[in-house]
């Protein structure tokens, strides 16, 4: 379905194994922190973490999930789980020419209204890609329209700061703790000395990219290999 309600608010999108919320507790605390600076209704994460046991409940069992939860400006809540696919080949990415306002009160938060986000993703596969790199308005290397990036460039694993406007994404930031993965802001120029970059999101987790605006990138396994090494217990809080 993955439809976005209208309006205002932040939301959480958080993948579920057998029914089990991934990395729930980092989820929650990003929304609330979202909320608070937004100055929208603060819900305690006992209450939340019912609704989606509710949701779960109504909905059953799946193997792969999206689950969503919505925090409206009216105060409401409200938990839509679905049956998800996981991705099944690499990725094929354009570069996008709409600019991330890196100074905007809605940078760096999971926010509403999304139709900017999923007209970008909707204009990359209308021209046969899956999604597109986003600069910021100081030209640098932001994310894609629905996710985080990591990219290796001489060598070395690399993603954007969150100063420069980028969500700060929950497979993000358990990637750096993972992978020792540096954070530092590059050009778009470097875009052209990218050897292999990866898509990062709670429903991708890690998504190889295999072409980037048509050039064909090295499709390293190297932090797949680590994150498979992970034990379950390390995906869910």
């Amino acid at each position: 379905m993955n439809v976005f309600p209208e309006g205002d608010g932040v939301f959480e999108t958080i993948k579920t194994v057998d029914g089990v919320p991934q990395f729930l507790a980092r989820h929650l605390e990003r929304a609330i922190k979202s909320s608070r600076t937004l100055g929208l209704p603060i819900f305690s994460p006992e209450e939340i973490v019912e609704l989606i046991r509710a949701e779960i409940e109504r909905t059953g069992i799946f193997p792969f999930g999206r689950l969503r939860v919505t925090f409206p400006t009216d105060g409401r809540v409200f938990a839509i789980h679905e049956p998800s696919t996981p991705w099944s080949v690499p990725a094929k990415l354009m570069i996008f020419h709409d600019p991330i306002d890196e100074d905007s009160t809605l940078a760096g938060h999971k926010a509403l209204p999304y139709k900017e986000n999923l007209d970008l993703l909707a204009q990359a596969r209308s021209a046969g890609f899956d999604d597109g790199i986003r600069l910021n308005s100081a030209g640098l290397i932001c994310e894609s329209a629905v996710a985080n990036v990591v990219m290796k460039v001489d060598g070395k694993w690399i993603t954007p700061t969150l100063s420069s406007g980028c969500l700060p994404g929950i497979t993000r930031a358990i990637a750096i703790e993972w992978f020792g993965i540096n954070e530092r802001d590059l050009p778009g120029s470097a875009l052209s000395a990218v050897q292999s970059m990866f898509l990062l999101s709670s429903l991708k987790n890690l998504q190889p990219v295999e072409f980037l605006d048509g050039r064909k990138l090295d499709m390293s396994d190297e932090l797949l290999q680590v994150a498979r090494a992970q034990t379950v217990q390390d995906l869910v809080d």
